[in-house]
């Protein structure tokens, strides 16, 4: 059985596949009702527009999860670097009291 990891990874390939598709497919048409002589003009007027897009969206996702992996790794290394504090040196695990005034 995938994991999660896994899972979500093959969730965002399909989706950047269903993005790319889409914009293949109106490349295609743009190029096939251009008016005769326009097809360059207005195949690379799609293709500069729809493409940036697609270009955005992907490095998006892309960033967003290389933020998503350091942040789950920082949370990961606070968490051992606060166990490993447990046992620091003037704690013996009990609790203080407060101070007495004189």
């Amino acid at each position: 059985m995938p994991t999660r990891q896994e899972l979500a990874d093959k969730t965002a390939k399909e989706y950047f596949l269903e993005q790319a598709a889409a914009y293949f497919d109106d490349l295609k048409a743009t190029a096939h009702n251009a008016p005769y002589g326009q097809f360059l003009n207005c195949a690379e007027a799609v293709a500069l527009d729809k493409g940036r897009d697609l270009i955005r969206q992907s490095l998006e996702t892309l960033v967003q999860e290389e933020i998503h992996d350091i942040e789950k790794k920082r949370k990961r290394r606070s968490v051992r670097n606060a166990k490993r504090r447990k046992g620091t040196k003037g704690t013996d695990g009990s609790r203080s009291t407060p101070p007495t005034e004189a």
